[in-house]
């Protein structure tokens, strides 16, 4: 089956305009309850599984699967780089403390994918509902987006690419719920079987995303006066508040 004739499935049809209608009848209230979270983050899920079930890998899916773990991996390489130099740009200028992060977190484009070959109002919408640009319906994605890299002057390690990418410093294969044999020789990444085996978006959601959105967060926290004086000076008889002087 064609990607066309599967998202047009009286399954996947179905599915997709239980979504929106939940999604768009309660937005005219302003607001989603908790319930009506759930139930679209279920709904989600269930959508993801019938697609997944009608995807057969060949080919022409696998040059696909290899240019979206290349985009996801080099656009990870570049939040990695951008934080890291805006980490060393931003505590040279601190003058008080220690308490310095920067955080890197890369998204999937918010917007639909161009070259996507189904470009219908139903697929832009949910493709709305899973990247969170109507809301959150995947906290997990809303938290780590598709990666994520963070330096903090309280701690000196700093992940290298590979443990960003793979969780250790040796190349992996992240290819679980893929034709093994197939994929053994793709190098597919931790972040790609994250979104793929852990979150509501389906192979076919992915396949085509080639543009990413990077943000990059500064938290700095900083104190006037000597900790170490400070818990000299406490009195401990009469506070037990201060833990880990």
């Amino acid at each position: 089956m064609t990607i066309q004739e599967i998202l047009n499935t009286k399954a996947v049809v179905e599915i997709e305009t239980e979504i929106l209608d939940v999604y768009f009848e309660n937005e005219k209230r302003g607001s989603h309850n908790e319930t009506e979270v759930y139930v679209i983050r279920k709904l989600l899920g269930i959508r993801k599984n019938i697609l997944n079930d009608m995807f057969v890998l060949d080919d022409k899916y696998k040059q696909l699967l290899h240019d979206f773990n290349e985009a996801l991996f080099l656009q990870l390489k570049e939040m990695r780089k951008r934080t890291l130099a805006l980490y060393q740009a931003t505590k040279d200028s601190c003058q008080y403390g220690n308490s310095l992060e920067v955080e890197g977190k890369c998204f999937l484009g918010y917007g639909y994918s161009v070259i996507h070959p189904v470009q219908t109002i139903r697929a832009k919408k949910i493709w709305a509902v899973l990247n969170g640009c109507l809301d959150n319906f995947m906290p997990l994605y809303d938290i780590d987006g598709a990666g994520g890299f963070s330096i903090s002057s309280w701690d000196p390690q700093i992940d290298t690419e590979n443990e960003m990418l793979y969780g250790h410093d040796e190349w992996d294969n992240y290819n679980e719920g893929l034709d093994r044999e197939m994929t053994k020789d793709m190098h597919l990444i931790y972040p790609f079987h994250n979104l793929f085996e852990h979150m509501e978006f389906s192979i076919f959601d992915l396949l085509w995303v080639r543009d990413f959105n990077i943000e990059i967060k500064i938290e700095y926290d900083y104190h006037t006066y000597n900790t170490k004086d400070y818990c000299d000076d406490l009195d401990w008889g009469k506070c037990d508040f201060y833990d880990g002087c």
